[in-house]
């Protein structure tokens, strides 16, 4: 039987950056929405607003990796 090894799985950078960075994102989203005043049509507008930064930047960086891949192939 194979030992589960936690650092196999998640490495220590995924947890410094969904950890230890996110963490103020995470903060504000939960302002946005348990805060007072609380307004839901502007905590769901900023809530868009970031996730439509965050799928701009992945995509950006998915189309970056394709062309760098086509000028420089990996050697086989």
């Amino acid at each position: 039987m194979a030992e589960f090894d936690v650092w196999n799985v998640l490495y220590p950078g995924t947890w410094v950056i969904f950890g230890i960075i996110g963490l103020p994102i995470y903060t504000a989203v939960l302002g946005w929405f348990l805060g007072k005043p609380r307004l839901p049509k502007k905590s769901l507008m900023a809530l868009s607003y970031l996730v439509g930064f965050i799928v701009s930047m992945w995509v950006g960086v998915y189309i970056i990796t394709i062309l760098i891949g086509m000028v420089f192939p990996p050697a086989m």
